[in-house]
């Protein structure tokens, strides 16, 4: 694999300022959209090739989409098994691409060298297929258009206003899962998917000791909205210990580290055997502790979808997000939501204009443990 040298320790706290930049938000649209609507007037549909040897897949965001992404991959890979797979992604990403298989090279997009950046992706060469997994940031459409490729393929939302510039525009729709959307995007290609899910399970075990993995920290636009409350996770790691033995390992980023910690002295001091494992483990390391684990509590975030993809007895709290859009995608998962009129309202993941997230705040530790006891019986 090929890939430009990036720090593998989860999500830094730049790479999440890079992703919910405001500045590169508003400058993505403001200059985004006229350009791109620009470009698509100088652009000529192309017929799709018969074949594909070189495929470029573009997706700059996030840790849960790249997991889903992963699917596509190994879509990709048997629908044409002599393929050369790049992926394009962003800093916030990059990491996870790095764990998936069948990639021959990524290549990194930095946001705040977008000129630099371009220039290095117009050096990769020319390409049969470029997949464009973005639905709404317009930077991906320049990153598609800016690639030599024969056929471009991308999803066309009204509000968004990227689509001009594909040979091939697939709807993307709010009333489906995220990975039906990317199978769809498959097939604008003329690629029949399987209907496979994520599977990034590993022979490798880390940790030995009996223990479960809480996941408090959404990360991403609009985390509030998807955050637990405190008291909950504390009661929570009490319940499980009391009546499960496990230890506790509450997992998140580096930029999470300090908060986990505290969190973790007050479950001590409660006498609750509780390790901070924020930002010790790689992502690739990752898989092993989720998979290893008698059982993962996580909020909407990319550690859920990386504990459906390993296969582990898994609860997902949802607040704002609706588990038909972003739900885990395993059998062994359980979700957990208070059911309030109002969910869900994000879908992107950042359009809510709510500031009083009651809809976590209404989900209580009886009906989390309601649903631990389901998963693990099942």
């Amino acid at each position: 694999m090929v890939y430009s040298a990036i720090n593998e320790k989860g999500i830094s706290k730049s790479m999440k300022t890079e992703r919910n930049n405001p500045l590169l938000k508003r400058l993505d649209k403001w200059i985004g959209i006229p350009a791109l609507y620009l470009l698509g007037k100088f652009h000529h549909p192309q017929a799709r090739p018969q074949t594909y040897r070189r495929i470029a897949l573009i997706k700059t965001a996030a840790v849960g989409d790249t997991i889903i992404l992963s699917a596509m991959v190994e879509e990709v890979k048997r629908a044409y098994p002599d393929a050369d797979i790049t992926v394009i992604c962003s800093k916030n990403n990059a990491a996870m691409v790095k764990c998936l298989p069948h990639v021959n090279r990524v290549e990194t997009f930095v946001m705040k060298r977008p000129w630099q950046s371009l220039r290095r992706i117009g050096a990769l060469g020319h390409y049969d297929l470029v997949l464009d997994f973005g639905p709404w940031p317009r930077i991906n459409g320049v990153i598609s258009w800016w690639l030599d490729a024969d056929y471009k393929v991308g999803f066309y939302r009204p509000d968004t206003h990227r689509h001009y510039i594909y040979d091939a525009k697939v709807e993307h729709s709010d009333c489906l899962h995220e990975i039906e959307n990317y199978r769809n995007l498959l097939r604008g290609a003329g690629i029949a998917p399987m209907g496979l899910l994520p599977d990034l399970r590993t022979d490798k075990r880390l940790l030995s000791s009996s223990y479960a993995v809480l996941h408090l920290f959404p990360g991403g636009a609009m985390d509030r909205q998807r955050r637990w409350t405190d008291a909950g996770w504390q009661e929570l790691a009490k319940q499980l210990h009391q009546q499960y033995g496990v230890q506790i390992l509450l997992s998140g980023g580096p930029a999470d580290t300090e908060e986990a910690q505290e969190v973790c002295d007050r479950l001590q001091c409660g006498g609750i055997p509780a390790e901070n494992i924020a930002g010790k483990y790689s992502l690739k390391d990752m898989a092993s502790i989720l998979q290893y684990a008698k059982l993962v509590v996580s909020v909407n975030t990319g550690i859920m979808h990386y504990a459906a993809a390993v296969g582990v007895p898994l609860v997902a709290i949802h607040g704002a997000t609706s588990e038909v859009r972003w739900g885990p995608l395993s059998e062994k998962a359980r979700v957990v939501k208070s059911g309030l009129s109002c969910q869900p309202c994000i879908s992107l993941g950042f359009e809510s204009e709510c500031t009083a997230p009651v809809c976590m705040e209404k989900v209580t530790v009886p009906m989390v443990m309601e649903k631990i006891e389901k998963v693990l019986e099942a």
